[in-house]
């Protein structure tokens, strides 16, 4: 049995055989219906910001496997645009509810069915918890938090027989920034010139560069399906094993200068830095 929520990795595992299991949130299940029709794909609505809910998919999903799952695929996120110390605290803390303590919640309630069948634990993660992508610093928080967690957690498994991977996932095309275009900061320090073709940049950064959700799903399954144990993290996506090597390898300060450039924000933040020194950038008031 599989456990996950993204439509092209269910594709791809049904088609190897497995019996999957497609947990959305119940306003978006309904995209799960084609996957219903041709592979049998079982479809529960599920919200993992809710551990009620959770205890209760956990219930049907025993049910329906008699306590066994061969693969626990965590997947869900979001994403949220803005300066890092401008954060929204409600969108914030949906983000880590979503992105990081649902997954943990997932974990804690399912790992049992994985090790009754010695299975997989698995990880969407992402180049984010590598370099710090412009204007998403909160998104860039939560993907490394989670990384940082299932490398505890890979150790963890490891006595019962169990493999954890976390896939560093660089650029897939797919909705996930689609919404963080903004068109106002509001009260905001960073109220300058180019800042919304900036934050525009960035919020495109899937859009530009990736690969197919198809291809991805079948590279990462192509790795889930090997003998022999891949790893912890599985790099897939465009230019994801590249920028976890420019993060690990180069200096910060060049990181930081080649990732501001490619987003347009060097031109915002040298534009702020004059600002400041003539003690005219905008008071944020609080």
């Amino acid at each position: 049995m599989f456990l996950l929520n993204r439509y092209s990795l269910a594709e791809e595992l049904s088609r190897r055989g497995y019996q999957v299991i497609g947990c959305s949130p119940s306003q978006a299940i309904f995209g799960q219906k084609p996957l219903e029709e041709k592979y049998g794909v079982i479809s529960i609505p599920l919200d993992i910001t809710n551990v009620e809910n959770i205890k209760q998919v956990h219930d049907k999903v025993k049910e329906i496997t008699d306590g066994k799952l061969s693969i626990l695929y965590n997947n869900a996120g979001i994403s949220i645009a803005a300066p890092a110390i401008e954060n929204d605290e409600e969108q914030l803390d949906r983000l880590f509810q979503i992105n990081v303590l649902g997954h943990i919640n997932m974990t804690k309630w399912f790992a049992p069915f994985v090790i009754a069948s010695k299975g997989t634990i698995i990880f969407t993660c992402s180049v984010a918890s590598r370099v710090p992508l412009s204007w998403v610093s909160a998104y860039n928080a939560t993907k490394a938090a989670i990384d940082a967690y299932a490398q505890t957690l890979h150790g963890e498994m490891k006595p019962f027989g169990v493999r954890v991977h976390s896939v560093i996932t660089g650029g897939v095309d797919t909705a996930i920034c689609d919404a963080n275009v903004r068109t106002s900061l509001g009260d905001s320090y960073y109220e300058v010139p180019g800042v919304y073709d900036s934050i525009r940049a960035s919020a495109m950064m899937s859009r530009d560069l990736n690969i197919s959700p198809e291809k991805y799903a079948k590279e990462v399954v192509k790795d889930l399906m090997k003998w022999r144990d891949p790893g912890f993290n599985l790099y897939h996506g465009a230019r994801s094993y590249f920028l976890h090597w420019v993060s690990r390898y180069l200096p910060l300060w060049l990181v930081e200068m080649g990732v501001q450039w490619h987003f347009k924000q060097l031109r915002v933040l040298r534009t702020l830095a004059k600002l400041t020194k003539q003690k005219r950038y905008t008071k944020r008031n609080i």
